[in-house]
């Protein structure tokens, strides 16, 4: 029989998740309320499986997002509708047959469809996502601190911090963390379901043996992270500081340092260029342990993406995007010339005309 790339139905909604554990080489969960995480986020058309007669063989999905552009210095960045491409694998019984590319041509062509300008994702391996089109737009780095080595040069401004309860915490944290993200070029943005499954439905089985989650905030940001019992004292894993100003990630950093019992601070996805490190008295005691590729992004529409992002500076240039040797899409709507004329008051882009030469000639 053929293999063929589909779309779910609603009653395929468990086999669909013991499909994805496949490639991730992890059990579909056993607890109800992990098995709505990704129905949640994604919406059954825009759900697919690679599928071999009556079985499962391989799984994508789209998580409809937003993702930041460059903006003004000092302003809210523009934003662009984004495909959050996730569940991307293939089983070890049908590789090298296409599904990956026929997976992956199917969440474009909706996104396309969708009038989405970008598509995004974070890659499990760093080598596939090329060939697709696909490069690297953020990275994010990993860092250590043993708090007792974790003074500051000068004191840090005066910050009320406050505990949060779970059901206070979702009330907070999204106003803060969109006013926190809105000058960040990258950020993507929290849907509902996103804040219900990545922040706030902390599942026993997920806290490999660290605490359930604390969450603190201020007037200007807050912190989530757990706990974890070592020999040395406890550890804190830090999932997000989000603050709306440098002093304020500062007040929020100084509380999590100051608090008794840790050890060590651990943090993950934080800016390659690290504001705490120039807080401390010994930038030394700040350790990066790996900075890796982030947010991975495809252009789907050169139009928007070039016209709503900001400019610095003033200039016209002539874009001249070649297609694949095979293409994904076809038409696929990057592909053409593209004039750009962009400065600090705005932008525009539009299909060039026969006469006027590119600047600029890439894949």
């Amino acid at each position: 029989m053929a293999l063929d790339v589909r779309l779910i139905a609603s009653e395929e909604r468990k086999a669909w998740e013991r499909s994805v554990g496949v490639p991730f080489l992890h059990p579909a969960a056993d607890d109800p309320a992990d098995d709505e995480q990704h129905w949640d986020q994604a919406p059954l058309d825009r759900t697919w499986a690679a599928v071999d007669g009556d079985r499962f063989v391989g799984n994508a999905a789209v998580f409809p997002r937003h993702v930041n552009l460059p903006g003004p210095a000092g302003g809210p960045c523009p934003v662009v509708p984004m495909a959050a491409i996730t569940a991307v694998g293939v089983h070890p019984t049908h590789r090298r047959r296409g599904l990956l590319r026929r997976l992956m041509q199917a969440m474009l062509e909706d996104a396309v469809r969708r009038g989405e300008g970008v598509a995004g994702l974070q890659a499990s391996e760093a080598a596939i996502y090329g060939r697709f089109g696909f490069g690297v737009a953020t990275f994010a780095a990993a860092r250590r601190i043993d708090p007792r080595r974790g003074a500051f040069l000068r004191p840090a401004p005066a910050t009320q911090v406050r505990m949060l309860e779970p059901e206070e915490a979702e009330k907070v944290l999204p106003e803060l963390f969109a006013r926190t993200i809105a000058g960040t070029p990258g950020q993507v943005d929290r849907t509902d379901g996103a804040w219900r499954y990545d922040v706030f439905q902390d599942l026993p089985a997920w806290r490999r043996g660290r605490s359930a989650n604390f969450y603190a905030a201020s007037d200007e940001g807050y912190v989530q992270y757990r706990s974890e019992r070592t020999p040395d004292g406890a550890r804190l894993h830090v999932r997000d500081v989000c603050a709306t100003s440098p002093d304020a990630e500062a007040g929020l950093w100084r509380f999590l340092l100051d608090i008794d019992l840790v050890g060590e601070i651990v943090a993950h996805h934080r800016p390659v260029v690290e504001p705490l490190a120039f807080r401390l008295a010994d930038p030394r005691a700040l350790e990066t342990t790996g900075v890796e590729d982030f947010l991975w992004l495809r252009v789907l529409d050169p139009a928007a993406m070039l016209s709503r992002r900001s400019y610095r500076a003033a200039g016209r240039l002539v874009l001249d995007v070649a297609a694949a040797d095979a293409p994904l899409l076809d038409p696929d709507p990057a592909v053409g010339r593209w004039v750009l004329d962009a400065g600090p008051d705005g932008a525009t882009c539009r299909a060039a005309t026969a006469s006027e030469p590119a600047d600029l000639r890439f894949g």
